[in-house]
């Protein structure tokens, strides 16, 4: 085995590098809490103060939320995430409620207004059946009249080759190069296939290389309108391309990503 070269650190999972994976998807949040913002005053039928962050990871939107003084909970299967949030709180002197917890079978203390899921988490749970237990775990949290609002990465087919993105970050001194692959080793059956993610570090001279391979699912929007209406609890609202509160889905071309919002009955 060949010795890494010097001024570099084994590869590692991202998920024990949070301050590096908050980084370099540090982007466009600020339109996205608009349209969750937009989403909870125009389409809840009861004032939104308090929000669950589900999958809430390095808290992107959960941070931002709270700055904007909503009661902020947030739940993630990543102790090292949470942790990394939680101080990332502390120093904006900001609160929340976290804790670590699985999407499928998590219980809060009390009722919350509105829920979010965002950079397609969903895609983790790999069949129905969990998406199911998921969807209804969550109706078992919000208050009648609240919101759910998740976004989930789609195809128009599973004839689309795999797509990939590259993109670099800066902070101070810190270069974070990140590339990330999905759509690899589709099972059509399943709709199940892999996403590849790598992120790479500049700082002082060193460098770091974090990488990681999970599994991902699919769900094509008539499939996912109809777990819905199985789950029980929520009636459909809209869904949109994108975090863009004027272009429906059905009316948009090609799209890549859908957002959903579902309220609570």
């Amino acid at each position: 085995m060949t010795p890494p070269a010097r001024g570099t650190r084994p590869t590692r999972s991202h998920y024990t590098a949070p301050r590096l994976y908050e980084i370099a998807f540090d982007m466009n949040r600020k339109g996205e809490v608009d349209f969750l913002v937009h989403c909870f005053s125009r389409l809840a039928r009861r004032r939104v103060r308090d929000v669950l962050d589900i999958a809430c990871g390095t808290g992107p939107h959960l941070v931002r939320l709270a700055e904007r003084d909503y009661r902020m909970s947030g739940l993630d299967l990543s102790p090292r995430n949470v942790a990394f949030l939680a101080e990332r709180l502390r120093a904006k002197g900001l609160e929340a409620d976290l804790r670590v917890g699985d999407m499928t079978r998590f219980r809060l203390p009390r009722p919350v207004d509105a829920a979010i899921c965002m950079q397609d988490s969903q895609g983790h749970l790999l069949t129905n059946d969990a998406l199911l237990a998921h969807l209804r775990c969550v109706a078992r949290a919000l208050r009648p009249g609240g919101l759910y609002v998740f976004d989930r990465y789609m195809a128009s087919s599973w004839t689309d080759p795999a797509r990939s993105w590259s993109w670099s970050r800066r902070r101070g001194r810190l270069i974070v190069r990140a590339s990330f692959s999905a759509l690899n080793d589709v099972d059509p059956v399943s709709q199940v296939f892999r996403e590849h993610m790598t992120l790479e570090a500049i700082e002082n001279g060193t460098r770091r290389v974090y990488r990681q391979s999970h599994l991902s699912r699919m769900v094509f929007p008539q499939e996912l309108r109809a777990l819905i209406a199985l789950s029980g609890g929520f009636e459909f609202v809209q869904w949109f391309f994108g975090f863009k509160p004027h272009q429906v889905l059905e009316r948009s071309k090609h799209p890549l990503l859908m957002v959903v919002v579902l309220r609570r009955i």
